[in-house]
């Protein structure tokens, strides 16, 4: 392979034997992934000092090959300075670890580093990882401020300024300020590329596809074109698992669900084939299979979810509020206020303004299902309020779809004698959304919104129609969940 700023960049930083055993492995490695294979293996067979260790071990953290970093701990090859990153992996899996005892593994960790580089090297990468994990570093670990002001005044740490741009931009998320948020990923891009950092620049890339799909679905596949050519040269295959999530998410979006599930299932598996949890990505199932009305098997994703992120508090949540929607889609209210309450105290622990929205959509829909349909209004319309500045198309079908169907819901006969063609303002906007944004599963379910409607007009040749159309629709195989919303909402209309 050929020299990579990734590893690199640490050589004027590091003693001689340490530096010659990276640049021979190196020189005999075909990209990053099969680099990081070699020198594990090569550690765990020899005598390796503890730097070195370090270094293998951050490099298989880096992309998230845990079959590596567990075959170094098991060989006694886990340096003192990586048990932070180690400690991370644990809690990745779902294993308790207090913060005290994560601070302190820390406090020694970057007492254990031999210089100002590599304790920077050492805590931007721990940091970037225990801000999604840990809501208390946010208060409880001020060194981000001395490593700012170093990383800023001090040339040779010039290239973790892309590392602590990517923390920033974690925070600002947080804040639901997403437009500042891109423009610091925008900066960090330019810094990877400067410094040759293509592992950082891979993974820079899937985020800022991430953030813009939701405005500029178009750019956002190009951007993973990019990520998915990249992340296959470097051997990052982690990375070729996030695009393909993230190529469901857009699928997601445009209310195309089936594909959604099977392209975060794949995802979920590469974690698995690399010994990494797949928590979040069974949490992100059960959101599209919620979304399609499927209760059932979106109960066992989140519960599967929920057994991995109790020890991730940022995270958690999104897991129980998906156990919540589920349970209401099977009709089971008592257990969806149980485990929304749950939701509630670990959002108020995160300081997470997306998690909060989700909790917030999901006692709407709650609402709207026990018939408390001003209180579900009050819901939906609060998170739509909120997006109106940074629209996030996920949450608005979700909004939409409901606003509208509660809309129908509370037409009285006289108003029905008066309507035509919509059964108000919901309903044109949700019709107006899925045309602009071009989100045709959303457009199917909006029109059998619409057979909904013509239905309580008792126009039935016209809901035939409707169904009709819906069906071919969802032959596409991105799309077969339309058949059953159809059937359920139609049970007793049957057409050929």
């Amino acid at each position: 392979m050929k020299p990579l700023g990734t590893i690199t960049m640490c050589f004027p930083h590091i003693d001689k034997e340490t530096r010659s055993v990276l640049q021979s492995v190196m020189d005999e490695a075909e990209n990053f992934g099969n680099f990081t294979k070699k020198l594990c293996y090569r550690v765990c067979s020899e005598p390796s000092s503890p730097l070195l260790e370090y270094f293998t071990f951050y490099f298989s953290f880096h992309i998230h090959d845990y079959n590596l970093t567990d075959r170094l701990k098991t060989s006694g090859k886990l340096s003192d300075i990586a048990k932070p990153l180690y400690l991370i992996t644990l809690v990745q899996r779902g294993e308790m670890i207090s913060w005290e005892e994560m601070k302190g593994s820390l406090v020694e960790a970057l007492a254990a580093a031999p210089n100002d580089w590599v304790t920077t090297h050492l805590y931007t990468k721990w940091r970037q990882l225990a801000d999604r994990i840990y809501p208390e570093c946010d208060i409880d670990i001020k060194p981000i401020e001395v490593v700012t002001r170093s990383i800023n005044e001090k040339k040779e740490l010039g290239f973790f300024k892309s590392y602590l741009l990517v923390i920033q931009a974690q925070n600002l998320l947080r804040e639901q300020k997403l437009k500042e948020m891109i423009e610091l990923v925008k900066q960090a891009i330019i810094i990877a590329r400067k410094y040759d950092d293509k592992i950082m620049l891979a993974y820079l890339l899937h985020y800022m596809a991430n953030k813009v799909k939701h405005t500029d679905v178009k750019r956002a596949m190009d951007i993973l074109l990019t990520t998915k050519e990249l992340s296959e040269q470097l051997g990052y295959l982690f990375n070729i698992g996030n695009v393909k999530s993230e190529l469901g998410h857009i699928m997601g979006i445009r209310g195309e669900y089936n594909t959604a599930v099977e392209n975060n299932l794949e995802d979920a598996e590469i974690a698995r084939s690399l010994s990494c949890p797949a928590a979040l990505a069974y949490a992100v199932v059960a959101s599209y299979l919620n979304q399609s009305g499927n209760g059932e098997e979106a109960l066992e994703r989140a519960r599967v979810s929920i057994d991995l992120l109790e020890s991730s508090p940022r995270i958690a949540p999104y897991a129980h509020t998906q156990m919540a929607y589920a349970w209401i889609n099977l009709q089971r209210y008592d257990e969806a206020k149980a485990e929304l309450a749950i939701a509630q105290k670990l959002v108020t622990k995160s300081g997470d303004s997306l998690q909060l929205l989700w909790h917030r959509l999901v006692e709407g829909i709650l609402d709207k299902a026990e018939g408390r349909f001003d209180s579900a209004i009050e819901c939906f319309s609060e998170v739509m309020k909120h997006l109106e500045e940074d629209p996030v198309p996920l949450y608005q079908n979700i909004c939409l779809l409901n606003l509208t169907d509660i809309e129908i819901a509370r037409l009285s006969k006289d108003s029905l004698d008066k309507v035509t063609v919509s059964s108000g303002p919901w309903m044109r906007k949700l019709e107006e959304h899925a045309e602009k944004n071009d989100l045709p599963g959303i457009a199917a379910q909006s029109l059998l919104l619409k057979a909904k409607l013509l239905q309580k007009q008792g126009l039935f040749d016209e809901v035939r129609k409707i169904i009709k159309e819906v069906h071919k629709t969802a032959e596409t195989p991105s799309m077969k969940y339309l058949n059953d919303i159809a059937i359920s909402m139609f049970p007793d209309i049957i057409v050929s």
